[in-house]
């Protein structure tokens, strides 16, 4: 299983990640990672990396796939997610390596990860597995998230922050109660945020499949950047 996971997302694999600067002397001790949906890296984590900035932060938008490989069908979406997210241990690497890689770049910043949906999985994810990360931040995650194997293997020091549709029928209330019991018997640091008469994908303007569960919402998505604002300051 690790040599097929290496072959699709590791081996001979060319990302080019989005790095943003702010433009100025001044910018937080703060960096943001941005964790991709299921498409991969598109234009909206690039303007998202430049609302972050905006604010007086630097980002990254990670190209989760690599240079051409972003599934197109929905089919082929979730074959990938799948395939990326089924064993811990791999999925664990390959984001300890895009973080070393993003560190490099941008040094003596306090890594906060930031996703949509699978990244918001992701964030969760990097935030309670590596050392280096300082906050996470998930909006519409998946809450199957990897749970670690020995209280060891926790990250204590990351903050978390969850923005969830009240009715995504991803997640639904008895995942949602599991996720908020680990991380609070873990003695971590969390926040979950429920919004209520909202879907999944409330981040993302072209979600609009209501019938299908997934939506944007306007409202929502001003509320979460508000409160996602005031979290990297607190950072």
């Amino acid at each position: 299983m690790a040599t097929e996971f290496e072959k699709q997302f590791v081996n001979n694999i060319k990302r080019a990640h989005v790095h943003v600067a702010w433009d100025g002397d001044d910018s937080s001790d703060v960096h943001v990672v941005i964790w991709p949906t299921w498409s991969g890296l598109s234009d909206f984590e690039k303007e998202f990396a430049e609302d972050i900035v905006s604010w007086g932060h630097t980002a990254t938008a990670v190209d989760l796939y690599g240079i051409g490989n972003n599934p197109t069908e929905l089919q082929a979406k979730a074959d990938t997610m799948m395939a990326l997210v089924a064993n811990k241990e791999p999925l664990i690497a390959l984001q300890e390596s895009i973080c070393e890689d993003i560190a490099e770049a941008h040094p003596n910043k306090k890594l906060v990860h930031v996703g949509f949906c699978l990244g918001g999985r992701l964030s969760l994810e990097a935030g309670l597995h590596i050392s280096t990360s300082q906050g996470a931040a998930s909006f519409h995650g998946l809450m199957n998230f990897h749970r670690a194997s020995s209280i060891d293997e926790i990250n204590k020091n990351t903050q978390f922050l969850i923005f969830n549709g009240y009715q995504d029928p991803l997640v639904d209330i008895e995942t949602a109660e599991s996720a908020r019991e680990y991380l609070d018997e873990q003695g971590l640091d969390w926040q979950f945020i429920d919004f209520g008469q909202t879907k999944h994908s409330f981040m993302l303007p072209s979600a609009n499949a209501p019938q299908e569960g997934h939506a944007f919402s306007q409202k929502a998505n001003a509320r979460a950047r508000h409160a996602l604002r005031f979290f990297l300051d607190e950072v």
